[in-house]
């Protein structure tokens, strides 16, 4: 049983983790052209070609996905995936009606991908470390992850090099080559923080064993 103090930690961090995704995509992913895989690339695919909001798109797709993850990682998990994307798109709506922040980075692209994957990693390093998904990606690499041999950032691969063979339907190879770059950074970060959630939780475990043992003896 999770004390309200861990609830409340996990919570903030989603918070965290949602806005810091959302900026990130909004000031590096989109406006420099840079897609990322998964749901994310999705999302963008659709704003690009049909100029739809990620603020809604993001919550239809993830919210299904989210839902199909529950059923596996219980409800505690769809709330707080739900806290997650509503905060992405709260916060993605927010930067759109302020601009950009950050100045393009289109004549330095490596620059650019290099920080879209930084910012995408951590921001949804700190969402899967929380207890959530900040996508619906997330949710097929956790499930991946759990049914198959296959590691978490592997199945990130194979659904982001879907989605980037898609997205050649608006981006130029030159593009595509930048956009592996950021994917390959943030699926690598993302596995280095859900490691690090891993081996937070078999300490826990062993500090609940050591508990009992005390009460015991």
């Amino acid at each position: 049983m999770r004390s309200k103090q861990q609830i409340l930690k996990s919570v903030l961090l989603i918070v965290l983790g949602s806005s810091i995704l959302s900026f990130g995509s909004y000031n590096f992913n989109y406006q420099n052209s840079v897609t990322e895989g998964g749901v994310l690339g999705l999302i963008l695919l659709i704003k690009n070609i049909f100029d739809i909001s990620p603020a809604i798109t993001s919550l239809i797709i993830d919210v299904s996905l989210f839902a199909l993850g529950s059923k596996f990682f219980g409800k505690q998990f769809l709330l707080y995936s739900l806290v997650s994307t509503t905060t992405f798109s709260i916060t993605y709506k927010t930067w759109e009606s302020i601009g950009f922040l950050i100045p393009s980075l289109m004549n330095n692209m490596l620059i650019g991908s290099i920080l879209a994957g930084v910012f995408v990693g951590v921001g949804v390093g700190f969402v899967v470390r929380g207890g959530g998904a900040a996508g619906g990606d997330d949710v097929i690499a956790l499930l991946g992850n759990r049914f198959t041999k296959l590691k978490v950032n592997h199945i990130y691969l194979i659904t982001d090099a879907i989605v980037l063979l898609l997205s050649l339907v608006y981006l130029d190879f030159k593009q595509v080559f930048f956009s592996i770059i950021a994917v390959t950074i943030s699926g690598k970060i993302i596995s280095l923080i859900y490691k690090d959630k891993d081996k937070d939780n078999d300490d826990d475990e062993g500090k609940e064993c050591n508990e009992e043992e005390v009460i015991l003896l």
